[in-house]
């Protein structure tokens, strides 16, 4: 499990849930078993993942992704939703990138 500890990257060294680690590990196997998220996957990473209620009985994934990290993401978007819906099976999977709103700076300080 440690090798898909890689594959989260909480803030302030927060412990993931066991939801963040199974959505983890299955990233991390989805790079390492098909040869076209092997080179794709490498160096992307998640903030968080968290299971929602739907209208109705429908359940989805939604991952937070670094913001700096969005345009790799959505390079394999397509393809990566596609199998991480089949893994979740009845599950649809959304990305979202994760921003920092910083404060602006104060007068009379130089940027």
């Amino acid at each position: 499990m440690d090798t898909s500890r890689k594959k989260i990257h909480k803030d302030k060294d927060a412990e993931p849930t066991e939801f963040e680690e199974t959505f983890a590990q299955a990233l991390f196997d989805l790079e390492n078993t098909n040869q076209y998220f092997k080179a794709e996957l490498q160096d992307l990473y998640i903030n968080s993942a968290v299971q929602m209620d739907v209208s109705g009985n429908r359940k989805a994934v939604v991952i937070y992704v670094p913001y700096r990290l969005r345009k790799a993401f959505c390079k394999v978007h397509l393809r990566l939703v596609r199998e991480l819906e089949k893994k979740f099976s009845g599950k649809d999977v959304v990305l979202l990138a994760t921003r920092r709103i910083l404060r602006p700076p104060k007068k009379g300080f130089a940027v």
